[in-house]
């Protein structure tokens, strides 16, 4: 985040903790029907309405980030799977990224299974072979095929930016207003410490609204990182389609009145982001969460999380293993996921008609708003 916008929101929470509410003045609550995270029709509109497809074999939809730069070594091939494309991501060896859709020109067939640094793309089948540019270099009897037949890879829109890897175009008109915050971030000058991939079994939506929560810290997070945070204290706001927020740590309590240059902010104050629709990122005092979630079925999503560290401090390998266990294997898979998956059993055995959010969750309000807008009302139970 950059500066100027985390001081903003550091000094507009500190506003907001300071006036006392008046009883009985909170907004009026705001209720999603229990059937948007349990019904297949649904399911199916949000895959295809937010999370885009290949069309015609042009990219229609939002930009995703498909991974992270620092992964992607000269040379390397990385096969990504996102709702309605299958990829194969290469870097050459001008140090270029390049995305192509990962079946051979031939009969479809799918080229990589893993990550591999091969000299060339070898289809499996009949040996036509790319280098990885994309172009087609051999194949078996070409003589057999007219020239127009032999065909290179089909080329996606793939490309770099803040330290990612991106699919789709316009990255910086997505991002908008928060382009300049994951700039901040310094991703570009990180590694991937360690990630890790997994299918909760509940709605992509209730994951994503817990990463919008500030409510439930004290809580749900009680034995884990509550001790570094104060209660129900967050600043957020809509940018476009996206959230920006900041949640309120201990040590704000003690910080100087004036906030020069010498504070360290993200001691003070966690940003945080959602990039609509799923992916959330996490800027912590010294390293940066990146979760990415693809809806499989109304009850199961794919879950991926990236743990990105400074280049020159991805050396300390105590600590970072220890932040990963305290937040990826602690707080997000025992207690945000599980917490997910009980309210998922909840709706799906009946007990409820509607979930309720009161005004300490409003940025949830914000995510649903940006749903209907983009799918249309018939979405609406």
């Amino acid at each position: 985040m950059e500066r100027a916008t985390h001081q903003r929101l550091i000094e507009q929470l500190r506003a907001e903790l300071a006036a006392s509410p008046a009883p009985g003045r909170a907004a009026p609550a705001f209720r999603v029907p229990a059937d948007r995270y349990r019904s297949a029709a649904d399911h199916e509109r949000e895959r295809d309405g937010l999370f885009g497809a290949l069309r015609g074999g042009t990219w229609v939809g939002p930009p995703r980030v498909i991974a992270a730069s620092a992964s992607i070594a000269a040379g390397a091939c990385v096969p990504v799977d996102v709702p309605g494309a299958s990829l194969v991501v290469t870097r050459g060896p001008d140090g270029v990224v390049r995305g192509f859709a990962n079946a051979c020109r031939h009969r479809a067939t799918r080229l990589i299974d893993a990550p591999c640094a091969p000299r060339a793309l070898v289809c499996p089948y009949h040996g036509w072979t790319y280098d990885l540019r994309g172009a087609l270099i051999h194949a078996p009897h070409a003589e057999t095929f007219a020239p127009d037949d032999r065909r290179d890879l089909h080329a996606l829109p793939v490309a770099e930016r803040h330290g990612l890897v991106w699919l789709g175009a316009d990255i910086s008109g997505y991002l908008g207003g928060l382009d300049s915050d994951l700039a901040a971030l310094g991703l570009d000058r990180a590694v991937v410490w360690r990630s890790h991939r997994a299918t909760p079994r509940c709605n992509w939506k209730l994951i994503t609204e817990a990463f919008l929560d500030g409510y439930h810290i004290r809580v749900l997070h009680r034995d884990s990182v509550y001790r570094f945070f104060l209660d129900a204290a967050s600043a957020a706001e809509p940018v476009g389609p996206h959230v920006r927020a900041v949640t309120g740590r201990r040590a704000l309590r003690d910080a100087p009145a004036v906030l020069d240059a010498a504070v360290d902010l993200r001691a003070l104050a966690t940003p945080s982001y959602l990039l609509f629709p799923a992916t959330t990122v996490i800027a912590h005092p010294d390293f940066v969460s990146l979760i990415n979630l693809v809806p499989l079925a109304p009850d199961r999503t794919d879950y991926e999380h990236l743990m990105f560290v400074p280049a020159d401090r991805a050396g300390e390998t105590e600590h970072w293993d220890k932040s990963w266990m305290l937040i990826e294997e602690g707080v997000f898979q025992r207690e945000d996921l599980w917490v997910c998956e009980q309210i998922q059993r909840g709706l799906t055995a009946g007990a409820t008609d509607e979930l309720l959010f009161g005004e300490l969750e409003s940025a949830v309000r914000w995510f649903h708003a940006t749903i209907d807008a983009r799918l249309g009302p018939e979405l609406v139970a």
